[in-house]
Formats: structure tokens, C-alpha cells, sequence
């Protein structure tokens, strides 16, 4: 996937694609594509940092995605996977995952664990 926003030109090469058989793009995106695969849609609220808004504003987790000047507040609808889960976690404490409950729950024990590990708990 591409940030569309930053590309500066395209040049055509003329070389014709090729589809794989019985590829259908709109059911790979669906499963593999997107960035956080296929899954529950969820409404996820979390606070975000300033340095994390930044990037947000300029690569969206959806399309409904809202980030509230001044406190941080992210909404987005979402599908909810591991690769979610995975990504909030990689953001560290840049980000706190308020709702839904059951992920903020998922993501709290993790870095719970992750805190015992590294002693600091």
C-alpha cells in the first residue's frame, strides 16, 4: 500500500499486468490487503500522543477516522485482528486504547507482561 498524498508523478511503463487465476482484488483486500486484514468492524477510541496524531492525520487508520484537537482523542472504525493488536502495541506508550473494553483489557495485560519482563513491576 501506498501513501497516494506523497507521490509527486507516475510514469505509464507499458507493460501489461498479470492476474493470477482466479484472483478477485476486492476479496484480497478484504482478507489480506488492508492494513489490518479482515475482521470485526469495532468503534475503537483511544488517546494518542501528539507525535502519533501526526502520522494518523497523514496515514488514516479508516476513513472515519477523528482526532480530536487538544486532547488527543482518536475514533475509527476498525476491523478488529492481531494485526491490530499488534500495531497498538508497537506504539508504546504513545497511545492508551480506552474502548472498547475487551481490547483495552488484551492490550493492558500484554504490556503488563511485557513490564514484568523488563522488571518494572
Amino acid at each position: 500500500m501506498f501513501a497516494l498524498h506523497r507521490l509527486h508523478s507516475a510514469e505509464r511503463t507499458y507493460e501489461p499486468a498479470r492476474r493470477p487465476a482466479g484472483f478477485v482484488l476486492d476479496e484480497w483486500l478484504q482478507q489480506h490487503g488492508g492494513q489490518f486484514g479482515s475482521g470485526e468492524c469495532i468503534a475503537l477510541q483511544a488517546r494518542v500522543g501528539p507525535e502519533l496524531a501526526v502520522i494518523l492525520r497523514e496515514t488514516p487508520l479508516a476513513e472515519d477516522q477523528r482526532i480530536e484537537p487538544g486532547t488527543g482523542l482518536l475514533t475509527a472504525t476498525v476491523a478488529d485482528t492481531w494485526q491490530l493488536q499488534w500495531w497498538l502495541l508497537s506504539q508504546g506508550d504513545a497511545i492508551e486504547v480506552l474502548s472498547p473494553p475487551a481490547l483495552r483489557q488484551r492490550v493492558g495485560e500484554s504490556l503488563r507482561r511485557a513490564a514484568q519482563r523488563y522488571g518494572a513491576c
